[in-house]
């Protein structure tokens, strides 16, 4: 029990000046980060997911963290409810989108982690924990592959997922000094509700539970790899457990806890998952469909070379590490002796904590070596498939385990070198510096997509996706020739690239190249026959090239593979309309209003089309509709006007007509068609004034101009 006392006091013993300066380091080298933009996977997890903004709120536990349905084929199966919750508590408290309350939370949660892991190494290292901890959450704080996960929006979830992670751990290690058995039993409680928690943000919490288990044996019961040998030999006979001095009860109940746990932890995911793994294609992750198996094993090994390259020397660090960027090893190859070099260190760990010589000193080594291994396991591909090569933002948490290391080597070194520990000490602290330096460059390049995406073309020249979001950016910001030079590029580097033919033929269609978007999106289709968004734009290119009946079939397609999908029908709609099959055309624009009731063009089409087959009552109940879900839509007041207008209700259509300017006041459409609603009416002044509003905004308008010209001749 005085052993037990001691453990507890180290865990209190740390001053506030060492916390205020853990936090100071944490915020300032990702400071810069906070006026960033939504930048690359923050689009598709925040600003398109409507279970962010608008979608009921249980939608969140029902879908994936990309807002995909989890039974859905092309759902990653990536269940994350609480990091999704968090994004829509942004949206309920502004009631939009700012990426600035985003990014300051991010900061803040990696100061929450920062200081958390001080206790946690502070526990972990227990008597010998002395300046170690204060030297490894320093490095930890600071450290550049942490950008990805702070910078980039999406990387909340690692570290919420840190967060509970090291709180669970501190509960469980409390459950284990309580004095009382309710108390005992109400911190493990809490602990295991930590790790789930954990879980729901991100998948890799889970794998706390292992870590709490190499705790319990490590460092509460002293039981080293070479006693549990030994234990296993003599098959725990009592005079080995005196010997060891380990209350094997106890230690028995809570890893029999932990187990358990775990295993319905493991279920409850398994269940969410449909008991079936998620499906990814040859791109995402190109190692795990090398044939044969050791080949396969042999580019996994490499890749988990470069992981540790990263944390040791986090100079080439990318948003994306797919498409070429890690070409995969086929025969000899050099970098097969990164594979030996990564084996020969983990293999001398392992042997050094395996050794009796320095049993004194094995605890706080094993438990770094747990905090590196055991949270990387799921992006190992040993257990499925993942969806990426090499993600940065997985180091988040094994990163925790790398500085531990580091600095218990660093104090070892500085312990046997006695003449020269301020130059080991300065050197430390030149390597903080740098490490400060190179988070602060990263942060800034995570603030827009065009620095981000331009940043990895130095590391990754041949990664066909970065030149697919060169491209995309670059389309975005309206500069159409780059974006073609760019997708180009990528497709030349990858040929069968489904998107960036997707991408490019769209690009082409809205240049009016439709034979050569023809061509790229046909092919599109061919190599991934349920892309729906390519089906749909392909129907779009078929139609310009006046072959209906080749374009319904498109989008009927496209409809049949994401049957929630309003553009299409949309798109379809003006297809029947085109057809003066107007039935249907209504009837599409109908859904694509049910699946996305503020589809302001399928409102508008549909309200001016009843309008023009002569049902003006229907017209105007529709447009009614239209507003409780666009109320600060101006056009559609404007369209209830003019139909108000023309059935002579011209005090009704003024009121509308009002309306459309309050809202918008730079269009002089609406001025016009007040005025010919004036003119109508017998206001003539109104009239005038109306016309010469709309020639003030355009002079060049006809409309206003012959209507100007009719009233001062009648």
């Amino acid at each position: 029990m005085t052993k037990q006392k001691k453990d507890l006091k180290g865990f209190q013993d740390i001053s506030l000046p060492t916390a205020i300066i853990l936090v100071i380091a944490a915020s300032l080298c990702f400071a810069n980060s906070y006026d960033g933009e939504f930048v690359f996977d923050d689009s598709e997890a925040i600003v398109t997911n409507e279970d962010v903004k608008d979608a009921p709120m249980y939608k969140i536990f029902e879908n994936d963290f990309w807002g995909t349905k989890l039974s859905h084929k092309q759902s990653h199966k990536s269940y994350r409810p609480l990091t999704i919750l968090t994004f829509r508590l942004h949206y309920l408290v502004r009631g939009y989108l700012d990426p600035r309350d985003f990014h300051t939370v991010n900061v803040i949660l990696h100061i929450l982690v920062s200081v958390l892991t001080l206790f946690l190494y502070n526990i972990l290292l227990g008597e010998s924990s002395g300046n170690v901890a204060f030297y490894a959450a320093m490095l930890f704080a600071v450290h550049p592959v942490h950008a990805e996960a702070v910078a980039g929006i999406v990387g909340r979830a690692d570290m919420l997922c840190a967060l509970f992670m090291w709180i669970s751990i501190l509960l469980y290690r409390k459950s284990i000094f309580a004095a009382g058995s309710f108390t005992k039993w109400m911190n493990m409680t809490l602990s295991m509700l930590c790790i789930m928690t954990s879980m729901l943000c991100k998948e890799t919490g889970i794998t706390a539970i292992g870590i709490c288990c190499v705790y319990d044996l490590v460092v509460v019961n002293k039981l080293l790899p070479i006693d549990m040998v030994r234990c296993l030999r003599q098959m725990c006979s009592d005079e080995t457990k005196e010997s060891l001095a380990v209350n094997y009860r106890a230690l028995v109940g809570r890893i029999k806890t932990l187990s358990i746990a775990g295993f319905f932890l493991l279920l409850l995911r398994f269940s969410i998952m449909g008991f079936s793994p998620p499906r990814f294609q040859l791109v995402d992750n190109p190692a795990s469909f090398v044939e044969p198996l050791p080949m396969r094993v042999l580019n996994f090994n490499y890749i988990y070379s470069l992981n540790a390259w990263l944390l040791l020397c986090p100079e080439w660090l990318s948003f994306d590490w797919a498409m070429g960027c890690v070409p995969l090893i086929h025969g000899l190859d050099v970098r097969i002796l990164a594979v030996f070099a990564l084996w020969i260190v983990l293999g001398s760990f392992c042997y050094y904590v395996s050794s009796e010589k320095h049993s004194g000193q094995l605890s706080p080594t094993i438990m770094g070596l747990a905090l590196l291994m055991i949270p990387f396991l799921p992006a190992t591909n040993l257990f499925f498939k993942v969806g990426f090569v090499l993600a940065e933002r997985t180091l988040y948490i094994p990163s925790a385990g790398f500085c531990l290391l580091f600095a218990i080597g660093f104090q070892r070194l500085i312990e046997q070198c006695n003449g020269c520990s301020r130059t080991l000490l300065s050197l430390y602290f030149v390597l903080l510096a740098v490490f400060f330096a190179r988070s602060w460059i990263r942060s800034a390049e995570w603030k827009t997509e065009k620095t981000l995406f331009r940043s990895a073309l130095n590391v990754c020249p041949l990664n066909a996706k970065v030149h697919y979001n060169v491209a995309k950016n670059a389309a975005d910001k309206g500069d159409s020739a780059h974006a073609e030079i760019e997708y180009n590029e990528a497709l030349r580097l990858h040929p069968e690239y489904a998107q960036a033919m997707n991408n490019l033929g769209n690009l082409l269609k809205d240049r009016q190249r439709y034979y050569e978007a023809e061509k790229l999106l046909r092919r599109a289709v061919e190599i991934q026959s349920d892309f729906a968004a390519a089906w749909m734009n392909y129907g779009i290119v078929l139609a310009a090239l006046k072959k209906p009946e080749e374009s319904e079939k498109s989008y009927l397609t496209a409809l049949s593979h994401r049957s929630k999908y309003p553009d299409c029908y949309y798109n379809l709609g003006v297809l029947y309309l085109e057809q003066r099959q107007y039935d249907k055309a209504l009837m599409a624009w109908e859904n694509a209003t049910r699946q996305k009731p503020n589809h302001k063009r399928a409102w508008t089409n549909m309200i001016l089309l009843l309008d023009d087959l002569g049902y003006g009552d229907k017209a105007l109940s529709v447009g009614n509709k239209a507003l409780k879900y666009l109320p600060e839509e101006a056009s559609i007041y404007f369209n209830i006007g003019n139909i108000l207008g023309k059935a002579g209700k011209f005090e009704e259509a003024e009121k509308q007509f009002n309306h459309a300017i309050s809202r918008d006041s730079s269009n002089p459409n609406f001025y016009t068609n007040l005025g010919v609603l004036y003119h109508r009416w017998n206001k003539h002044r109104k009239a005038e004034r109306m016309y010469k509003k709309a020639l003030g905004i355009n002079p060049n308008l006809q409309s206003a101009r012959d209507n100007l010209k009719k009233l001062r001749i009648g």
